[in-house]
């Protein structure tokens, strides 16, 4: 059956010579893997979109629940980048965020058009002119955890000094385990939860300090999310924020 659908480039893996197996989180049917051929060929006709991380699509898909692989009829890019694939900083970010949904959305079903339309909108965002790009990952990763069911317990303590990754929740005394947030790190989640998009430039940090707050906020996805494994593109991110 034929459906039209939008959908978010993710990662993707090569086939054979020219063609590559594209993951892309689809609006009506969650993340799903698709035929691209001759992608990589000199003949590729604007096939190259496939390859692009965080690429947003207009699609038209041949889609049948009992295939795991399936065929593109059509496609158009909905919203053309203007700075994601040309400024170093957004396209390692778009990396790290595509290698991260590709695997947190891995073994979720389908989360609802609301998730869709806010990592649709949070790229487009991202390929604006925003303050804070530096720190654009750690705005995306806390407000992700929501939908897929791990947000953070800010409501518990009113001025909490350890935040427990393997609880999701505030606490006054350093945890027994070694799978927690230092003061610094939990002070920084309790002011990230409050700030906006375009004011992420208040967030004063060095580059080891973004690195260490990341891994956490990694760990803590690992902590909560089956089979979420190390994020390769992540080693580029603390180079390059170096």
């Amino acid at each position: 059956m034929i459906e039209s659908t939008r959908g978010i480039v993710l990662t993707h893996t090569k086939y054979q010579e020219s063609s590559v197996i594209s993951h892309i989180y689809t609006e009506k049917f969650g993340l799903q893997s698709y035929m691209i051929n001759q992608v990589r060929s000199r003949k590729s006709k604007g096939k190259t979109v496939f390859l692009q991380p965080l690429t947003l699509m207009d699609l038209e898909v041949y889609h049948s629940e009992k295939k795991t692989i399936h065929r593109i009829k059509d496609f158009r890019v909905n919203t053309p980048f203007s700075q994601i694939p040309f400024e170093p900083v957004r396209q390692s970010l778009a990396f790290f965020i595509a290698e991260v949904l590709n695997k947190a959305l891995k073994h979720e079903d389908k989360l609802g058009d609301d998730l869709f339309d806010f990592l649709h909108n949070s790229i487009c965002v991202m390929d604006s002119s925003i303050n804070g790009i530096y720190n654009f990952h750690l705005f995306l990763l806390l407000r992700l955890t929501k939908p897929l069911g791990f947000y953070p317990h800010f409501e518990d303590l009113l001025h909490p000094k350890y935040f427990d990754l393997r609880t999701g929740m505030f606490q006054m005394a350093e945890p027994a385990h070694a799978n927690f947030m230092n003061a610094w790190q939990t002070e920084l989640l309790l002011q990230l939860k409050d700030v906006l998009v375009d004011d992420l430039d208040v967030l004063k940090l060095s580059g080891n300090e973004r690195a260490d707050f990341v891994e956490k906020l990694l760990e803590y996805y690992q902590m909560h999310l089956s089979g979420f494994s190390n994020i390769k593109s992540f080693q580029v991110l603390k180079e390059l924020f170096k």
